[in-house]
């Protein structure tokens, strides 16, 4: 664990090497993932720059690295150096916009169109194995319904119809996208 929801900030976090959650645990103790995290992602900047508790928890997907800047360092950073703090103002402006997106997305769409968006935006984010096919990322059941806003069950049974229709194949914690076109139309509610 990398940090805890709720807890003072000492530092920010910038990922170097590996793939990290974000998320926070609702009043039924289920898990919702906000964010995940790659290489360059820069983590807890937000309770730092507000002087709040994380409004998150961050743990490690897979092994990862990180490189620890402590508060008053990021903060000195922030002041000294005009091109940085535009940069953080920027990466803010984009998280909120994403926030924003993603809002609207779990208002107006099906959970199966969600799931194959979700899909696809692993996909796009952390890349593929060698046969192009195999998400380069290794996620449970309950960490996909974490991202997608449903339950776990709703998951597995809707990854067992993508399956059906050759869509998806699955190993274990393995995904693999066989049709990426028939996904983007099943995400567009086609």
């Amino acid at each position: 664990m990398l940090f805890h929801e709720g807890k003072q900030p000492s530092a920010v976090y910038i990922l170097l090497k590996g793939k990290m959650k974000l998320y926070t645990i609702d009043s039924n103790g289920r898990e919702q993932i906000v964010h995940l995290a790659a290489p360059q992602d820069l983590m807890g900047y937000r309770a730092v720059l507000g002087g709040d508790t994380f409004s998150v928890s961050a743990t490690a997907l897979e092994p990862s690295e990180v490189l620890v800047v402590p508060k008053e360092a990021f903060l000195q950073a922030l002041e000294a150096d005009p091109e940085f703090s535009h940069a953080v103002i920027r990466l803010l402006t984009q998280e909120l916009r994403h926030a924003e997106h993603h809002l609207a997305g779990l208002a107006r769409m099906h959970v199966r169109a969600r799931l194959a968006q979700v899909l696809l935006i692993l996909g796009n984010k952390f890349g593929y194995e060698a046969d192009n096919q195999t998400l380069a990322v290794s996620m449970s059941r309950d960490e996909i319904a974490g991202l997608v806003g449903t339950a776990t069950e709703t998951v597995i049974r809707l990854l067992n119809t993508l399956k059906e229709e050759g869509l998806v194949a699955t190993s274990g914690r393995k995904l693999r996208l066989i049709d990426k076109s028939g996904l983007q139309r099943c995400s567009e509610g086609l």
